[in-house]
């Protein structure tokens, strides 16, 4: 199953052309947290702004499955 995974802020939004084939929604949950903690990563080494970016995770017509936000992704703890 295809799955695309959009990047929304509170200001835009990019849309996944691309997208990625995997077997489940679950596993393309698992790939969206492993992008957004390399992303932050990145972002937080250049000192950028994290909050309101997410992961929108979408299927071949463009349906929104699930979002997984940058922050959820960062433990803390």
């Amino acid at each position: 199953m295809m799955f695309y995974f959009n990047i929304s802020s509170d200001r835009e939004r990019e849309t996944d052309a691309e997208g990625m084939d995997l077997p489940s929604l679950d596993h393309a949950r698992c790939e969206a947290r492993r992008a957004a903690r390399e992303m932050v990563a990145e972002m937080v080494l250049h000192n950028e702004p994290i909050d309101g970016l997410s992961f929108e995770i979408a299927d071949e017509k463009g349906s929104v499955l699930d979002v997984i936000r940058f922050r959820d992704v960062i433990r803390i703890d």
